[in-house]
């Protein structure tokens, strides 16, 4: 793939950017200073970050021409998409269409299904220690689905509170959170991110994590994981087709019924494990014989197909296929589904009424 294509980690302190390099096949940080290896940019603001992101990545590509551009950020607050999202086209001049909002577990995630298969035949245990508090959690991949399901977890007990701690206290800590996290699953790769971790405490954590398993450190796995996550956008073919399964993806698929195309046709409108502000579609159809639309809600995992009908009262009665309607359909959180759908008449022959329905199906 040789499209130009960046991901962004967005910290509250330090953000970071990797590149898509055509030459290696993989993203490339990009470093404050030419040469150097200087990643850790500070955030300040976003207006300002991605002001210096637009001089940073000059040598990669125009940042407003970019394939795909993913921002990775540690929760999904409320409001931050549409602000990340807002700020972006208006200082990079970039279309919202080219542009995605992610969590870092979702481009961690996305950074070990781009390596060796090795390196996730079992769960992969990711150590976050960013400021004061190490984090831990495991991504569990189940290969005998298609396409892959992935799904990272992280319990509220499986964080440990470093600060002001002597050496040896903390590596006892980091010992105490690993076997608790080590003991519930078999793990073929751990990795070790943040700025804490650039100081040498945990000699004797060390020995454990080694035993049997990969163990890599570095600070741009976010970083990367959302450039890979731009690349897939962008339509580079991935080694393994996966869905990760995270707390703001929508887990059911939406169709809408065809009647005319064939028995039990769907036409898809969104596709399962979307995250649910993306989660919008439109399209046209023409209302055969009943004026109803028919929604078919097709989930991820082992429940029922769900069937919803949304009857267009007070549509005049015209013959069939000659009543022309636009339908949309979008989540409002990752259980709400609201779909509309509006009268556009057939021309000069039968005029819109600009009636409408809407409908919103609250999802389990």
């Amino acid at each position: 793939m040789d499209r130009f294509v960046v991901g962004f980690d967005l910290g509250k302190d330090y953000s970071q950017i990797c590149c898509w390099s055509p030459a290696s096949g993989e993203p490339t940080s990009v470093s404050v200073v030419t040469g150097a290896e200087k990643y850790r940019i500070p955030t300040e603001n976003l207006e300002l970050f991605l002001k210096k992101a637009l001089r940073l990545t000059k040598s990669f590509g125009k940042l407003h021409e970019a394939a795909a551009v993913v921002f990775s950020v540690e929760n999904l607050e409320e409001g931050l998409v549409e602000k990340i999202k807002k700020t972006a086209m208006q200082v990079i001049g970039i279309s919202e269409g080219r542009l995605y909002v992610q969590t870092h577990q979702e481009s961690f995630c996305s950074y070990v299904l781009n390596q060796s298969r090795e390196i996730w035949r079992h769960n992969v245990v990711l150590f976050d220690y960013e400021g004061e508090v190490l984090k831990g959690s495991a991504l569990n991949i189940n290969v005998h689905t298609i396409p892959y399901l992935a799904r990272v977890e992280s319990e509220e007990d499986w964080q440990r509170p470093l600060s002001g701690l002597a050496p040896e206290e903390k590596d006892e800590a980091f010992l105490g959170l690993m076997r608790k996290i080590f003991a519930q699953r078999p793990v073929s790769a751990v990795y070790l991110v943040g700025e804490g971790f650039e100081e040498k405490w945990y000699e004797e954590s060390l020995k454990v994590l080694c035993n049997g398993r990969r163990v890599f450190a570095g600070n741009n796995l976010y970083a990367k994981g959302a450039c890979y996550r731009a690349a897939r956008a962008a339509g580079r073919q991935e080694t393994a087709a996966y869905v990760f399964l995270g707390a703001d993806k929508i887990s059911y698929s939406v169709g809408l019924r065809t009647p005319g195309t064939g028995k039990n046709s769907i036409h898809t409108l969104l596709d399962a494990g979307a995250s649910w502000y993306d989660a919008k579609a439109e399209c046209e159809a023409l209302v055969c014989e009943e004026p109803v639309v028919e929604f078919i809600l097709q989930p991820m995992q082992g429940e029922e197909m769900l069937k919803e009908s949304l009857f267009l009262e007070g549509l005049p009665e015209r013959p069939p296929r000659t009543t022309r309607i636009q339908i949309a359909v979008e989540f409002l959180d990752v259980r709400r589904l609201r779909v509309e759908v509006r009268d556009l008449g057939f021309g000069e022959l039968f005029p819109s009424t600009d009636l409408s329905w809407a409908e919103e199906v609250e999802l389990g």
